[in-house]
C-alpha cells in the first residue's frame, strides 16, 4: 500500500468521523437564543407569558416525550408553582441529569 493511499484512507475516515465529534454534549444541535425564544413563543398557545406542563411537552423532542413527567416535576417546574416564565425556559439546560450535557 503506498503512502498516499493511506493518506486519502485516513483523510476518508476523518471526514466519516467528524459530524459525530461535532455534535455538542448530550447529542444534538444547540439552539441560539433566539431560536429557543421563538420555541417559548410557539409553545405559549394561550399567550399568558408562561408554559404550563402540556404547553412544554408540546415542544419536546419525541424521544424526551416518554420522560416528560418526571423531568417536569424534577429539572423544569423547579419552584413547584405549575410553571414556567420565558426566563425560567430560556435558562434551561435540558441535557443529562447532573449537569453534564
Amino acid at each position: 500500500m503506498t503512502i498516499r493511499k493511506i493518506l486519502a484512507g485516513a483523510a476518508l475516515a476523518a471526514l466519516v468521523a467528524a459530524p459525530a465529534f461535532a455534535q455538542p454534549p448530550g447529542g444534538g444541535m444547540q439552539m441560539t437564543p433566539e431560536q429557543r425564544e421563538a420555541r417559548f413563543v410557539t409553545a405559549d398557545v394561550n399567550k399568558d407569558g408562561k408554559l404550563d406542563k402540556a404547553e412544554w411537552s408540546s415542544i419536546l423532542p419525541e424521544r424526551a416525550k416518554p420522560m416528560a413527567d418526571q423531568m417536569w416535576s424534577s429539572r423544569v417546574d423547579a419552584d413547584g408553582d405549575g410553571f414556567i416564565t420565558k426566563e425560567q425556559f430560556l435558562a434551561l439546560r435540558m441535557g443529562p441529569p447532573g449537569g453534564a450535557q
